[in-house]
């Protein structure tokens, strides 16, 4: 791994906006009132709420999930991601999300570089590439269910896996279960010379 002493960055610095920085609305009056009064900014910019945070070069402490310095944020060697980040989100989704997930030992996380590259990484793991040049059997084939307006990234990223992508029809309410194009239609009518049943659903509405 990389030497520690040659990161070019000796601290990281910011300034950061805390709660109190906004008036609460009158839906939150009881919180404001519990806060206090506020400054405003526009008369007094210097008094404008804000926190300084400063991440040193090297932290002492041994626990990994508590620190939070350069030496570990630039180094190599924590592919499951930052610990201290890691940890918080984990602790936040089995607090806040699934508090009750019938998981040994709650929810866990999976830190992504946001929704696309978390997306692929689902694809890649739910699904095997299918080929025709490579002379694949279509029974093989995985199909794959979206709504007929669908974000094109995803669709992207399905398509070099080869996988059968099939559209399902919209209502007011989103993926239509019924009617043309519907998804009873769809699966009833399923075209097995293109591939399997669908084990993947995408949807967005």
């Amino acid at each position: 791994m990389p030497n520690n002493d040659y990161f070019p960055y000796d601290t990281l610095e910011a300034k950061t906006a805390p709660p109190e920085r906004w008036t609460p609305s009158a839906l939150t009056s009881s919180a404001a009132a519990l806060s206090g009064p506020k400054k405003d900014p526009k008369k007094d910019p210097k008094a404008v709420p804000e926190s300084h945070l400063l991440v040193p070069h090297s932290e002492a402490t041994p626990d990994l999930t508590k620190k939070i310095d350069l030496d570990t944020a630039l180094q190599y060697g924590t592919a499951q991601g930052y610990p201290p980040l890691y940890e918080f989100l984990k602790s936040f989704v089995t607090t806040n999300l699934h508090p009750t997930i019938p998981y040994a030992g709650g929810a866990d996380v999976l830190l992504t570089c946001g929704s696309t590259d978390g997306f692929s990484k689902t694809i890649e793991c739910f699904t095997n590439a299918w080929s025709a040049e490579r002379g694949d059997p279509v029974e093989l084939r995985e199909g794959f269910l979206c709504e007929e307006f669908a974000y094109m990234a995803a669709v992207q990223t399905v398509l070099p896996r080869g996988l059968n992508i099939v559209p399902v029809a919209l209502d007011a309410h989103g993926m239509a279960a019924e009617g043309p194009r519907g998804l009873r239609e769809v699966l009833e009518g399923w075209d097995f010379a293109r591939g399997k049943r669908p084990h993947l659903m995408y949807t967005v509405t």
